[in-house]
């Protein structure tokens, strides 16, 4: 299961359909849209999982925390990356489904 969802991030970073960064996840979580799914890092601060997390729950926006912070970075071709949000309808519900 986690490599799957491991590979459907993946499709969405190709398909530049992933937000990251402090400011663009906060609008992401703010966002209209109705399919989100925010991926938190296992090693993620905790001021940073704390933040979000209130942030998601406040919102009713899903979460999951998973993979380190050098794997989420991998896939966006950056050192390390503590949270990141999929913009890709299809992706969230699958990963979702796969969470369930």
């Amino acid at each position: 299961m986690r490599q799957k969802i491991y590979s459907y991030i993946g499709f969405a970073v190709r398909a530049r359909k992933v937000a990251f960064g402090k400011e663009r996840i906060r609008a992401y979580i703010r966002s209209p849209r109705e399919k989100k799914l925010i991926v938190i890092a296992e090693d993620a601060s905790e001021r940073t999982k704390r933040d979000v997390t209130l942030r998601c729950e406040r919102k009713k926006v899903p979460y999951v925390v998973m993979f380190k912070k050098e794997e989420l970075g991998r896939l966006l071709g950056k050192p390390e990356v503590s949270v990141i949000g999929i913009e890709e309808d299809n992706l969230v519900t699958a990963i979702l489904e796969m969470i369930k």
